[in-house]
């Protein structure tokens, strides 16, 4: 018979499954079962075995698709293959959240046991993955995820998150394919396009630091700890996460350095101001680590020294600051001193001159001076022969 849509509609099951076959499309039948449910099935014969896949309920397709669906099918079967058996091969395809579980318990331990990623880092990949990834990608097959797949896990997050976790996916996807599990050179968050973040310049002014400096200060049931990561960060201008791993056999307080072994730039030797070196002169020392947690040889966590840190800014009334400012502070007043982008990186280790450069070009005074200085120049060379005929 022809199927139709009518046809379909109106088709009684009878007391056992049977299958009505449509004169268009060969292979393609309606299938009712006893209990009434009507779905589009396709046989075909490969390998000399007849087979039979199941399209769709009629109630989820329509018979133009179904057929098209069909067509496809006998084309592939022409061409060699086995429809049914890709599908199924499909299924036991790996999952998204299955590989994020190789990269959480096998891949991660292992590069932070080798001091390739730090374990700041893997939390921060672990939170990413936990709410961000795995509850729009976790059930689909790695192979089939697509582009807009990753731009619909970005799209809910604020700029700067989306980009952090966009550089995730591009990492997870590159190890996939390096997996063989899904074909190279496909990563699927490739070619994304970024998101716009806003450029942040937030540094604290002079009666903002020393109203911090009152407010730690005052701070004597603390955690000492915290208190010294905090003023180490604002002395120094080296990042928390340096701070915290500092350790006192890495520090020579003759010298007035220290042996940062994991920072974003690799291992270094860090010079530390005398102010830096008083704060270590006076500082307790009950372990391992130069801030130590409630294990003396393992640092204090950056969530205790975060809360110190709002605990300290709230105290001095001081709003709209993060941690990471104290950084951004130190190199905005050195710029403003004159200092050159090649110095300033590498006082607080920095890859490249591409971040110096930023506050070098904001820095007030002395790019004020060197214009006015220029313009004085430039002014007197254009008015030479004016001012030597009078």
């Amino acid at each position: 018979m022809t199927l139709t849509e009518k046809k379909i509609r109106d088709a009684k099951p009878g007391s056992a499954t049977h299958i009505e076959w449509d004169d268009v499309v060969k292979g393609l039948g309606l299938r009712i079962t006893a209990a009434g449910v009507k779905s589009y099935v396709f046989n075909y014969r490969v390998d000399g075995r007849m087979r039979r896949m199941t399209l769709g309920r009629t109630s989820e397709l329509a018979l133009s698709v179904a057929r098209e669906r069909a067509g496809e099918a006998r084309q592939a079967v022409r061409g060699g293959r086995d429809p049914l058996g890709e599908r199924q091969n499909r299924k036991t395809l790996p999952t998204v959240s299955e590989g994020l579980d190789r990269f959480l318990t096998e891949y991660m331990p292992q590069r932070v046991e080798k001091s390739r990623m730090a374990e700041r880092t893997a939390l921060e990949y672990t939170r990413q993955i936990k709410r961000d990834i795995r509850p729009v990608l976790g059930r689909k097959r790695i192979a089939d995820v697509t582009k807009s797949d990753v731009e619909r896990v970005l799209k809910p997050l604020p700029p700067i998150m989306a980009n952090r976790v966009q550089a995730l996916l591009s990492r997870l996807f590159n190890l996939f394919e390096d997996w063989e599990l899904r074909p190279q050179h496909t990563n699927p968050a490739r070619g994304v396009e970024k998101a716009v973040e806003d450029a942040r310049d937030r540094t604290l002014s002079g009666s903002e630091l020393s109203a911090l400096g009152k407010a730690l200060d005052a701070m004597t049931d603390a955690n000492p700890g915290a208190l010294l990561t905090i003023r180490l960060a604002a002395l120094t201008g080296l990042r928390i996460g340096e701070i915290q791993n500092m350790r006192w056999a890495d520090i020579d307080l003759d010298t007035g350095s220290v042996v940062l072994p994991k920072t974003k730039t690799g291992r270094r030797i860090h010079t530390l101001p005398s102010a830096a070196i008083a704060l270590l002169v006076e500082a307790k020392r009950v372990g391992e680590c130069v801030i130590p947690g409630r294990d003396p040889n393992r640092s204090l966590d950056y969530r205790s020294i975060q809360r110190h840190w709002a605990k300290a800014c709230k105290a001095a009334g001081i709003k709209g600051t993060r941690l990471h400012d104290l950084r951004r502070t130190i190199m905005t007043e050195a710029a403003a001193l004159g200092v050159g982008a090649h110095l300033l990186r590498d006082m607080v280790g920095h890859k490249t001159t591409a971040m110096a450069d930023r506050y070098v070009r904001r820095a007030g005074a002395p790019l004020t001076e060197l214009r006015e200085r220029m313009g004085e120049a430039m002014a007197a060379k254009l008015a030479g022969d004016k001012a030597s005929k009078e």
